[in-house]
């Protein structure tokens, strides 16, 4: 999971830079209204499914089945 988070980060990040670059030559692939919309748009995404995870985590996540009560005084996962 770590090596496919990195490489898309990677990929990312050349991307940004080939852009930059090619706006030093006045070349204009995407303007940078689209590139701050889209921004924004991945930005308020990202906070939603991060939301969602935790109301999900809070509410509707059953943590009891998990557990083994009879293993004594402290919760000992189920083998």
């Amino acid at each position: 999971m770590k090596t496919l988070v990195g490489s898309l980060a990677a990929l990312i990040i050349v991307a940004f830079i080939g852009l930059i670059v090619l706006r030093i030559w006045d070349i204009e692939v995407l303007s940078l209204q689209n590139i701050l919309k889209s921004s924004v748009t991945l930005i308020v995404l990202g906070v939603t499914a991060l939301l969602l995870i935790i109301i999900y985590g809070g509410f509707f996540k059953n943590n009891r089945k998990a557990y083994d009560e009879r293993a004594g005084n402290r919760a000992h996962p189920e083998l």
